[in-house]
């Protein structure tokens, strides 16, 4: 009974100091871009591997206008890495997304544009958005880029970009750790670049989702932590309550 109610406190103490000291930045952003291992260009390929596994790990992620997706991200101090993958109703789909503006389409912002017939055919694209013809492909075309698209129309993409870029012509994004930024994502499979679905990204606009770039090495998650941590103390509790039962039931 001692060493069960010790384990209840400890538990608790753990959560208790954990949880304020990572809770402002999991309430303000949606997504954490933690410290972790550089990667090579030669694995910017399209196909996410062990590679990622020091990154944040996000499922569920919303990518209008209909797909869900599974979204990792870290930095290197150097460069800025995003992953992402999603079931498409096409095998030759179109994805893009928008970097520092919360507005979508915003002329003079960043982006990244993959797998557009137009622009980039099974490949990426360093872009800018304009207000006169939407897109442009900067002339500066920095870091790397890669996407796939198998049989079952389940999209893959990689990207790594520099932190800190001097091509301002390219709108390019200058990121600092302790410092949060934009970010939209959609795609497309029924025209401007794309074919084979029914899937048209001006059904719905995306809602700008925010990255806080961290110099931490490991991910700033309090709740599954904390859910965790109550878990553990309530199944703690159960066992102890029924422990005292049992004690009871044996002297009678």
């Amino acid at each position: 009974m001692k060493t069960t109610l010790l384990l209840i406190l400890v538990i608790s103490l753990v959560v208790l100091i954990i949880a304020p000291t990572n809770l402002v930045n999991a309430q303000q952003t949606d997504f954490v871009a933690i410290r972790g291992a550089s990667i090579p260009d030669s694995q910017i390929d399209g196909n996410i591997g062990a590679e990622w596994n020091d990154a944040s790990s996000y499922t569920d992620v919303s990518i209008p206008p209909n797909g869900v997706a599974h979204v990792w991200i870290k930095q290197d101090g150097t460069y800025f890495y995003l992953a992402l993958e999603f079931l498409a109703d096409s095998t030759d789909p179109w994805v893009a997304v928008e970097f520092g503006n919360s507005a979508c389409m915003s002329p003079n912002a960043d982006g990244a544009l993959f797998n557009s017939d137009n622009y980039c055919p099974n490949s990426y694209s360093d872009i800018s958005y304009t207000q006169s013809v939407g897109v442009a492909s900067d002339e500066c075309q920095d870091g790397k880029g890669a996407i796939s698209v198998n049989a079952s129309k389940f999209v893959s993409l990689e990207l790594k970009k520099p932190l800190s870029c001097s091509d301002t012509a390219g709108k390019d994004v200058s990121w600092s750790e302790g410092s949060t930024y934009s970010m939209l994502m959609t795609w497309d499979s029924n025209g401007g670049g794309s074919r084979g679905g029914a899937t048209n990204h001006a059904t719905q606009i995306p809602v700008a989702q925010t990255i806080l770039i961290s110099s931490n090495s490991v991910p700033e998650f309090p709740f599954p932590l904390l859910s965790l941590g109550v878990l553990v103390a309530a199944i703690s509790l159960v066992l102890l309550t029924q422990r005292r039962k049992l004690k009871t039931s044996s002297k009678l």
